[in-house]
């Protein structure tokens, strides 16, 4: 990426039915992009970086999409539902008028916004706007849209993987036959990947937008559109035939261009009509949405040197109770702490932080302890917390460690679970195995070895090790959800993915134990051999408080909450 294109930063903003989840870059008037399904708003990465010189190029997540929350699901929602939810992201963005381009299944959210609140758009761009006679039947629909089934074994990713390949080679992609194939240029693996991910992240509202695209009758409305609208389509796009299903005579300030297949062009093209509808101003001001957080969850990220943390916020908005940050497990993330970060929040504001390198959380450029406990005191320092208590699960206590001796003055107490105490040949032994790199496949196997490797994690410390010996005795938690949430997230940074955990296994635990002076509560599982440093760990600690992890994220909340309230 040069030098002088910004970079592409994340947020949410709180609406009526939940969280949006948005990309945006740049300064200047503001342009909003919107994605095809089953997609997200980072197909749009490229294009915001090459807005953003000239605008805040903002791209969206549809509800349901990427990380925005869905839509209700009774009743079923339509394009109007989703042109709704549309104008209450913009209200919340602060955004009264700017130009708007959907691609594809955006394309009707669009075209309905557009009818809905002329006055809202100064430019409609309808990119690959779908016209069928009297649209499909719902058999169609049905057969192209068959539900997400979420397995326990992990099947389900490949058979995401090999759907999305039929994507690209058929249409319809159940339809194996010589005259559905797509005379299509066969898309890396690297894309691939992204693409699959977009679709696990969606689950099981991956149809929702889509079949509600495939239901909306487009070409009546188009005779109905009363803002400036552009529609247009690229000549290697499917849809392209169907701009000549568009009424001869259209509305007044409605035109069609046909573009060729010339990526630049587009841009170009792109770039130009936003420019001509863009509103002089100054900067758009984003809202924060952990400046106002939500009841329960509210999902955010905090801006750092180094780039972007995302986190989960819980609890109430007006505690003096002190705040807990939760590190998780690695290699995991945020997504398996939210029922034990919950029933934390009871008295106090809990922030559950994915760690550099996982998730939507930007790798650090240096991936060792000390960088990681800087981050997160810079992370402390920008939520504005004078001191907190930190809870960190297994290779994650290490880091925890090292930011309470870099930070002793704002770190109180410690909550940890399951510290590993290991020689400096262990350390070595484990860090060589521990996280080997993955890389997108073309027969999407990296993500079935990715879940058994979560899923070996629960049943065997380390998790490589096959022998008896090396069994975990506490009930494992192999929920095909849970596994299904950590492989997207994990997938997220396949070259990253690790840092954390390699990081913590760097660390000399025994060493820095010698330094710790704050409170420290050991969780511990007596008959669980991840657990088996913990009496250890103890002795070099004498006046730490040992407890028996209890299963239920409740009761072992319970018990977390006694120590630290005393």
């Amino acid at each position: 990426m040069p030098l002088d294109l910004p970079a592409v930063r994340r947020g949410f903003v709180n609406v009526p039915h939940g969280q949006v989840h948005y990309r945006y870059a740049g300064h200047g008037p503001p342009v909003v992009l919107l994605h095809d399904s089953p997609r997200s708003s980072v197909m749009h990465r490229a294009l915001l970086q090459e807005l953003s010189q000239n605008f805040t190029a903002i791209a969206i997540d549809t509800p349901g999409y990427g990380l925005s929350t869905p839509l209700p699901a009774d009743p079923r929602p339509e394009m109007a539902d989703f042109a709704r939810a549309l104008a209450d992201t913009l209200e919340a963005l602060g955004i009264e008028r700017c130009p708007i381009y959907g691609f594809h299944t955006s394309s009707k959210t669009t075209l309905q916004f557009a009818i809905d609140h002329p006055d809202r758009v100064s430019l409609a761009i309808i990119e690959g706007l779908s016209l069928p006679p009297g649209g499909p039947s719902e058999d169609f629909i049905t057969q192209y849209m068959k539900p997400f089934v979420l397995s326990e074994d992990g099947s389900h990713l490949a058979a995401t993987w090999s759907k999305a390949r039929d994507i690209f080679r058929f249409f319809p992609w159940f339809d194996k036959s010589a005259r559905a194939r797509l005379p299509l240029d066969f898309p890396d693996d690297r894309f691939l990947h992204g693409y699959v991910l977009d679709m696990l992240m969606s689950g099981e509202h991956y149809s929702v937008a889509y079949s509600a695209a495939m239901r909306y009758l487009a070409l009546p409305k188009v005779a109905t559109v009363r803002a400036p609208t552009v529609f247009m389509c690229r000549e290697n796009d499917p849809l392209y035939v169907y701009l000549d299903s568009l009424p001869k005579e259209l509305p007044a300030g409605c035109s069609i261009e046909r573009l060729t297949s010339d990526p630049d062009a587009w841009r170009a093209r792109l770039i130009e009509l936003f420019t001509r509808a863009s509103d002089r101003g100054g900067d758009v001001r984003l809202p924060d949405a952990l400046a106002r957080p939500r009841l329960g969850e509210t999902r955010g990220y905090v801006t750092l040197p180094h780039g972007q943390i995302a986190l989960r916020r819980y609890g109430p908005t007006d505690s003096a109770a002190r705040p807990l940050l939760m590190l998780h497990e690695s290699p995991g993330s945020s997504v398996a702490l939210p029922a034990l970060a919950a029933s934390l929040a009871e008295d106090r504001v809990v922030y559950a932080i994915d760690l550099p390198g996982v998730g939507e959380s930007d790798p650090l450029s240096t991936p060792d302890a000390a960088s990681y406990a800087d981050a997160l005191l810079r992370l402390i320092d920008a939520l504005g917390l004078p001191s907190v208590d930190v809870y960190a699960e297994c290779t994650s206590s290490s880091l925890a460690m090292q930011l309470a001796r870099q930070a002793s003055n704002r770190i109180h107490a410690l909550v940890l679970d399951a510290v590993p105490l290991l020689t400096s040949a262990e350390r070595r032994a484990l860090w060589k195995q521990y996280c080997p790199a993955i890389a997108p496949r073309w027969d999407g196997g990296h993500l079935l070895t990715l879940w058994h490797r979560l899923r070996d994690q629960e049943l065997s410390w380390p998790w490589s090790e096959r022998g008896s010996g090396a069994l975990r005795r506490r009930t494992a938690d192999l929920g095909g959800r849970r596994l299904h949430d950590l492989v997207v997230d994990l997938a997220k940074q396949p070259a990253h993915y690790g840092d954390a955990a390699l990081a913590g296994i760097e660390v000399d635990v025994k060493a820095l134990l010698r330094e710790i002076s704050q409170p420290v509560l050991l969780l511990e599982a007596s008959a669980d051999i991840r657990y088996a440093s913990v009496p250890k760990v103890a002795r070099a600690l004498p006046s730490a408080t040992r407890s028996e992890r209890a299963d239920r994220p409740e009761d072992r909340a319970a018990a977390i909450l006694k120590f630290l309230r005393t």
